[in-house]
């Protein structure tokens, strides 16, 4: 079962669901709005080493950037 992510667009709040059917009435988990709007996901999928090159960004998308004083990823 796929799972979608949406954006309330009365509360913003951010709701992922597992979607069953296309017709399938959704809500907002916080408000109960049926306002939402479907988002872009990134496809997660796990790479086997040497997939990437050396020059692959870190969590940030900069290259050797995870775990440093500073970076987006804390430290």
């Amino acid at each position: 079962m796929p799972i979608y992510e949406y954006k309330c667009e009365n509360c913003g709040t951010m709701n992922e669901f597992i979607v069953f059917r296309d017709d399938e009435q959704l809500e907002c988990k916080t408000c109960h709005s049926a306002n939402l709007r479907k988002l872009m996901s990134v496809h997660n999928t796990p790479w086997s080493s040497g997939s990437l090159s050396d020059n692959a960004g870190g969590c940030c998308g900069s290259p050797n950037t995870c775990g440093t004083p500073g970076s987006c990823c804390g430290g």
